[in-house]
Formats: structure tokens, sequence, C-alpha cells
């Protein structure tokens, strides 16, 4: 059995770039945890292309992979917010980030492959640095994959500058107001 979303909190109000997009980023529920499991396995999958496992073996795998990495996400950043980013209603991603200290951390974003690359990601990140700045947050630290060339280049663009490296596998980030 996963364990449950925190309950929710109230979201700073969305920028005009986002209402343009009609993005909305309803509160992630466990009747959204197949959907939720489906994202992360098409955001992984290619990593599993070359693997001498079966279709059902890969899923599997995956699946196992997302009850972890929700597990961790959800005893870590037990006041997290934990969101599902919608467009026109419709499920594209989700949205993950805890504000509950003086340095805000983006947990985790991940886009479907079909909403990737419209601008919905850099308006997200930047309205979650808008907020960390008018709430006097101290700055917005993430880690991203150093697999991850195209993140990285993003959060570089948006202001973040590296912040060493997180278990050999994952670079820290940091973004100050």
């Amino acid at each position: 059995m996963l364990a449950p979303f925190p309950a929710p909190r109230p979201l700073p109000m969305l920028p005009e770039a986002l209402r343009k997009l009609a993005v909305a980023l309803p509160p992630a529920r466990m009747a959204d945890m197949g959907l939720l499991a489906d994202l992360h396995a098409t955001s992984r999958l290619a990593e599993l292309l070359l693997a001498p496992w079966s279709p059902a073996q890969k899923r599997s795998f995956l699946d196992t992979q997302f009850a972890l990495q929700h597990a961790h996400f959800v005893q870590h950043h037990r006041k997290g917010d934990f969101r599902l980013v919608t467009r026109q209603g419709a499920p594209v991603g989700r949205f993950y980030f805890d504000r509950s200290g003086p340095e805000w951390v983006l947990i985790d974003i991940v886009l479907d492959p079909r909403a990737q690359a419209g601008g919905i990601g850099s308006a997200l990140i930047g309205w979650l640095q808008e907020a960390a700045r008018d709430a006097g947050a101290a700055g917005l630290r993430l880690s991203v994959a150093h697999t991850n060339s195209r993140a990285h280049a993003l959060y570089r663009r948006l202001g973040f500058a590296d912040a060493g490296d997180v278990a050999g596998t994952h670079a820290a980030m940091f973004w100050q107001p």
C-alpha cells in the first residue's frame, strides 16, 4: 500500500503565462496513483530500451521504482505540495515541491513527452521562483540527474547555479532570489 499524500495547502495564484496555457495544479490524490505510475514509466522507459527484459518485466521494474520514489518523496517532504499538472483539464504531468523550510525544494517535475517543449515546465518553475521570492524564502534547490542535460540546461537558463554533487548520480542546483 502506498503512503498517502500530505493534505494539500493553498497555492499562490498562478501567473498569466500558465493561465494562458490552460494549466492548473490540482492536488494529487491516491486515486491518481495509476496515472502517476504511467507517467513515471513513460518518462523512464527509454532508460530500459536495451535491458534484456520483456515489456512486462520492464513495467514491473518501473512500477517498483515508482513506489519506492513515492515513499521517499512523501516521507522526506511531509509538508510538501504534490500536484498534478493539467492542461485544459487533462493530466499532463506532476509537479512536486516543498515550501516548508527557509529553502524551498523542487522535489520533482515530470511532463508527458507530448507536453514538453511548450513552455509549461519553464512557466511552472518561474512561478515557483516568484512565489519563493514573494514569501521571503532563502532560495530554491533541486537535484537533476547528471544524464539529463536538457533539464540541466533549462535550470541554468532559469538562473540556477551548480551546487555540488548528490550521490554521484545527480547535480545539486540552487537558485537565490
